[in-house]
């Protein structure tokens, strides 16, 4: 608590939030939350930029969840600073990341954010806050595509969106895992991925080089639309296309059975154990989390822009730290 002249107040924090589906971003003091019993409070550091932030503060589709006034993201970096009632996992002080309640709101382009404690695993000494706070939902994501896909040792893997936050992660997880990776990327993004771990990179502005690609056991379609849905004659009868935006291409599904593909449709969800793999993996110098764009949170709506243009490579992210001592 903080105590002025009338009386005890609320201790505050800031966060960007949108008043009105829709709008612009706005950063305003709210209260700072408590942690309840298996609670933790993160002093945040950083969040990832992720598209589907984007969608939900348009209240594209997420009616039955949303509620405004809304603070986007679900990416958590930072320190804790309160643990609730029942909390042993974590101390105040610990560096801490993960991917907080999705799909449920949780709010963490602010200063503060409170979290189940078992949805928070170390931060590797290794990693700074910006690349903690990009990697939960982008790493998960790859990861979950890569185990709904059945990838192996051996396999020939697709990988398009290839330069970006999800797919430089997949590519590199994929690597690790034993398989041949081809990505798809703008040529200027081509070294940068083989010294990642793809064996082949591909333009894919290049409609003669796509037709070359040869046949691949699994597909992981970060792009989707019709593009993604153009790759599947790519994939060996039998195989598998996993993909994140399914919504997006309602006969996805159909044209992959003509050709005897597998499609597994993914929505990413919080998986400490596999995030503290992923992290020890980043430990050892076998991952890299490539930070392409930063911000501060006075600017987390030109975050959001820079990550919707998806020019450059690796993921955007908001530095939220408060900028005073609490």
């Amino acid at each position: 608590m903080i105590v002025g002249a009338r009386g005890p107040a609320t201790a505050t924090m800031r966060a960007a939030r949108h008043e009105t589906w829709g709008s612009p971003l706005e950063v305003v003091e709210v209260p700072r939350p408590e942690p309840a019993a298996g609670e933790v409070r993160v002093a945040m550091a950083a969040t990832g930029v992720n598209p589907i932030d984007i969608y939900t503060g348009k209240h594209a589709g997420y009616e039955q969840s949303m509620r405004l006034p809304f603070v986007p993201g679900w990416d958590v970096a930072g320190t804790v600073g309160a643990v609730g009632y029942g909390v042993t996992r974590h101390r105040v002080g610990d560096r801490v990341f993960g991917l907080a309640l999705f799909p449920h709101p949780a709010g963490t382009y602010a200063e503060f954010v409170t979290v189940p404690a078992h949805q928070l695993v170390r931060i590797p000494s290794t990693m700074t806050f910006a690349e903690a706070g990009s990697a939960p939902m982008a790493a998960l994501t790859a990861w979950q595509m890569l185990d709904a896909a059945g990838v192996v040792a051996g396999h020939r893997v697709l990988v398009d969106g290839a330069s970006g936050g999800v797919g430089h992660l997949a590519v590199q997880i994929a690597a690790v895992r034993g398989a041949t990776v081809v990505a798809l990327a703008r040529p200027d993004h081509h070294d940068t991925l083989h010294a990642l771990g793809a064996e082949t990179c591909v333009d894919y502005e290049d409609p003669g080089a796509l037709r070359e690609i040869a046949p691949v056991d699994a597909f992981l379609d970060y792009v989707g639309h019709e593009f993604g849905r153009s790759l599947l004659d790519r994939v060996k009868p039998g195989g598998t296309a996993a993909l994140a935006t399914a919504w997006s291409i309602p006969a996805y599904p159909e044209d992959a059975e003509r050709l005897g593909i597998h499609v597994r449709s993914c929505l990413v969800e919080p998986d400490p154990a596999a995030l503290g793999e992923f992290a020890a993996l980043v430990d050892r110098g076998a991952v890299r989390v490539v930070v392409g764009a930063e911000f501060d949170l006075d600017h987390a709506a030109d975050a959001q822009q820079a990550a919707v243009r998806r020019g450059g490579f690796g993921k955007t992210v908001i530095a939220t730290a408060r900028r005073e001592p609490v």
